[in-house]
């Protein structure tokens, strides 16, 4: 699921992601991005957050990691991308940082109020 901040964040993602709660994570082709674990306290479940931040609007494109990666050297895993759980997520992120955002739900990228 997308979201776009409906004002700029007044510090840089590094910041307002630890604000809310998440860790800087680098994957094994060195893209950055954010997670914070799910209740249960193990690595996973995890939120998963990749933030765009030469965007403008500045975006963030999020999606729950269920389990790690099955085989070796393969980028699948099991995912959740849509659903209540993550929408309630990015309410959560919006009110940790307090900037206000827009889920973006269709393929064209049309952002629908939350």
């Amino acid at each position: 699921m997308k979201a776009v901040f409906k004002q700029t964040p007044t510090h840089r993602a590094m910041v307002f992601m630890r604000t809310a709660g998440y860790t800087p994570y680098s994957n094994r082709e060195g893209d950055e991005s954010f997670v914070r674990r799910a209740a249960g306290g193990g690595e996973f479940p995890r939120f998963h957050v990749y933030v765009e931040e030469s965007k403008t609007p500045m975006t963030l494109s999020i999606h729950v990691d269920q389990k790690g990666h099955t085989y070796e050297g393969s980028k699948a895993h099991s995912g959740e991308y849509f659903g209540q759980a993550i929408a309630d997520e990015l309410a959560r992120i919006s009110a940790a940082i307090g900037v206000p955002m827009a889920i973006l739900v269709d393929k064209k990228g049309n952002p629908l109020e939350r």
